[in-house]
């Protein structure tokens, strides 16, 4: 039988951190195909994320219908489907449009959410003929062998419809041994071409606590499984000999709860020349631990810290100690490991004094232990299964913010869909809260945006605040009321607050400068097409100066008049440590001329310095100019003709000035250009 499992359609929306970390393979479904394929069918992967990241697939309004399209021409007789409830939306559309397409194709469902709310999903929404529920590794094939007839009486933990209804067969499928489950069919996956630097790999499932926000023990169960060392070594080994993989992931939320295991597994790492990094709590390593983990390769450690409030850890039935959180980060950058504090806000019982507690904690985090240290703030989600939704579930209410967990809405009809059955898609509505929903909202949204700005910045910032996070954020709140300013809370309207709450300060300058320099950064093509080597023909040759109509690129962007921004950063950067090093004197009161150019195909920035009247020239070349126009104008600034046009030319080969009549001209090699242009033909004669 020749099955195609569909993986969940995901973006990268700003808290996950990189492009690599939404384009891994999904562990459940390349385990689901190594179980078929084993058992005789024919098993395939599609992940659609590889065909948005390839631009093959575009974010619009008939994606849905694309990819079931793409699905029918592998041919499938059945289609298995997994999803999160925060992508919902696309897994049922997706769904409806095969069926429509082919009415007799069976399709499957499992994952997280349809084990939950299989009946819910069944009775709501045809397209779907089977839930399997929870761990399918023991389910599927007798699923495959049961569907042509339609007989799926007596498979334990499988949901399905009938003619009547929906049967529920009892029983919640748990792999005891995670041993005994085959290698992961990571062949069925383009991981030779995709350039990953690390892979995701299952270390075990299962989690023993009870946060009342969080559903994975009521899929994975609470009891506590890990893969032995071996097992884990012999998949590292696998990965390393066929694809060169030498860092991994380990996959499971709470990897050292069984201290007596993680030790067992660092013992075993020892010497391999691998590295890894994995998840934990902070009440579930010590400073040994830890030590352990560090001589054994672990690289970086995802701590889920949630609220900064020792009221709400209760609350929500966390129960981390936070005197734990930065002497564990401490401990994890001493040993030389990076480190994520993730935190969460939004929660029903959650009063504004709480938030500030959670937002001056964040930062404290980044504040101290920048260097290496991430800090996520995320906006929390409704969850199926869960404690709160068993409290709150009955008075979700809905408004369409997309945040960084919910997919956004491509058809017409998305919100209507989601609105009409706020039990299914609950992750895109909200409890009611305390605390304004506005607050809430802007809170995490802004957060992205000032971390995009760096967190010396940030940690800046905060010093200029009192040292409390919350004050900054209670300050620019403030201002948007004053000012009637709503979202987007976007970089713009942070650099208008800055521009009013520090009016001629060099902070003005530095976020002016990082503005420009991220606008610039998104031209940048995507890190799949730049693999790929997309970008112009090659072998063109340059026309004559005299015929080029030279402009300056859109990569290219002029500030004129600003403090020393790059100098400024290099000084608040080196404060990362916690030491202080205050911006002196001279650097608040200088001011200078900059160009900021983003290379084709690089995603980085250069920064040269203007001077002596360089920028005028600049400016000169915002509109189309020969090089007979740039020898006028050095002539009428006092300078010399021919230097003008020999950095001209120079500025060409660089690519900040382009031909204006040939737009289609091919990139051009990196060029060692100079840190400032104060030492070029250009500067020297304005």
């Amino acid at each position: 039988m020749r099955l195609v499992l569909v993986d969940n359609l995901l973006l990268d929306n700003g808290n996950s951190g990189t492009e690599d970390s939404y384009l891994q393979p999904h562990l459940g479904l390349i385990s689901l195909i190594a179980v078929a394929n084993g058992a005789g069918h024919s098993a395939l992967l599609y992940n659609p994320k590889l065909d948005l990241a390839r631009g093959d697939l575009q974010l619009c309004g008939s994606l849905y219908r694309e990819i079931a399209d793409r699905l029918l021409a592998q041919d499938p007789d059945v289609v298995g489907l997994t999803s999160l409830g925060c992508n919902f939306i696309c897994t049922s559309k997706i769904a409806a449009y095969l069926k429509a397409k082919s009415p007799h194709l069976p399709i499957l469902l499992g994952g997280p959410h349809a084990t939950i709310l299989d009946t819910e999903i069944l009775s709501r929404f045809p397209q779907f003929d089977v839930i399997v529920r929870n761990e399918a590794e023991l389910t599927l094939l007798p699923v495959l062998d049961a569907i042509s007839g339609r007989d799926l009486g007596g498979i334990p933990g499988i949901s399905y419809r009938t003619g009547t209804g929906v049967t529920v067969n009892p029983g919640e499928p748990l792999i005891a041994d995670l041993d005994s489950l085959p290698f992961p069919a990571f062949d069925s996956y383009p991981l030779g071409s995709l350039r990953l630097p690390s892979l995701r790999i299952e270390a075990g499932r299962g989690c023993p606590f009870k946060c009342s926000f969080c559903s994975t023990a009521t899929f994975f169960g609470r009891r506590y499984r890990l893969k032995s060392p071996q097992r884990i070594g012999a998949e590292m080994d696998h990965l390393r000999a066929r694809y060169g993989f030498t860092h991994f992931t380990l996959n499971h939320d709470l990897f050292t709860v069984d201290r007596r295991k993680v030790l067992a597994f660092c013992h075993y790492m020892r010497g391999k020349g691998y590295t890894w990094d994995c998840s934990a709590r902070m009440d579930c390593v010590d400073d040994e631990l830890l030590a352990e983990m560090a001589a054994s390769g672990c690289r970086s450690i995802y701590y889920g810290v949630e609220t900064g409030s020792s009221r709400m850890q209760k609350v929500v039935d966390k129960h981390l100690n936070l005197g734990l959180v930065e002497p564990r980060l401490a401990t994890t950058r001493r040993l030389e490991m990076t480190a994520t504090a993730s935190f969460i806000t939004g929660f029903p019982d959650e009063e504004q004094s709480d938030q500030d507690d959670t937002l001056d904690l964040m930062g404290r985090c980044f504040t101290r232990h920048s260097n290496g240290v991430t800090v996520q703030l995320h906006l929390l989600t409704p969850e199926p299964g869960t404690a709160l939704t068993q409290r709150f579930g009955q008075s979700l209410e809905y408004d369409g913010h997309i945040s960084d967990f919910n997919f956004p809405t491509l058809e017409s009809d998305d919100p209507l869909v989601m609105q009409s059955h706020p039990a299914i898609f609950m992750n895109h509505h909200y409890y009611p809260t305390t605390v304004p929903r506005r607050r809430h909202v802007f809170v995490t949204s802004v957060y992205l945006t000032l971390q995009a700005f760096g967190y010396p910045v940030l940690a800046h910032l905060v010093e200029l605040s009192g040292g409390r996070f919350s004050r900054l954020l209670d300050d620019i709140y403030r201002w948007l009321a004053e000012t009637g300013r709503t979202a987007p809370y976007d970089s713009a309207l942070v650099c208008d607050f800055i521009a009013h709450r520090w009016p001629h300060h060099y902070l003005t300058s530095v976020f002016r400068f990082l503005r420009t320099a991220q606008a610039l950064a998104e031209k940048a093509p995507p890190a799949a097409q730049v693999a790929r080597g997309f970008g112009g023909q090659k072998g063109t040759p340059p026309r004559e100066p005299r015929e080029l109509r030279l402009v300056m690129t859109s990569r290219a962007q002029a500030l004129r008049g600003i403090h020393d921004a790059p100098r400024i950063l290099e000084r608040l950067g080196l404060a990362a440590d916690g030491e202080s090093r205050p911006v002196s004197q001279s650097l608040q009161q200088r001011r200078l001329d900059f160009l900021l150019f983003l290379p084709e195909g690089s995603s980085g920035v250069q920064t040269f310095e203007l001077q002596r009247g360089a920028s005028e020239v600049a400016r000169f070349l915002s509109s189309p100019r020969s090089f007979t126009d740039l020898r006028e104008l050095a002539r009428s600034l006092g300078g010399d003709p021919d230097e003008a046009v020999a950095c001209g030319r120079h500025l060409f080969d660089l690519g900040v000035l382009v031909d204006a009549s040939d737009q289609e001209r091919p990139p051009r090699p990196a060029l060692n250009a100079p840190t400032q242009l104060g030492s070029s033909a250009l500067a020297s004669s304005c």
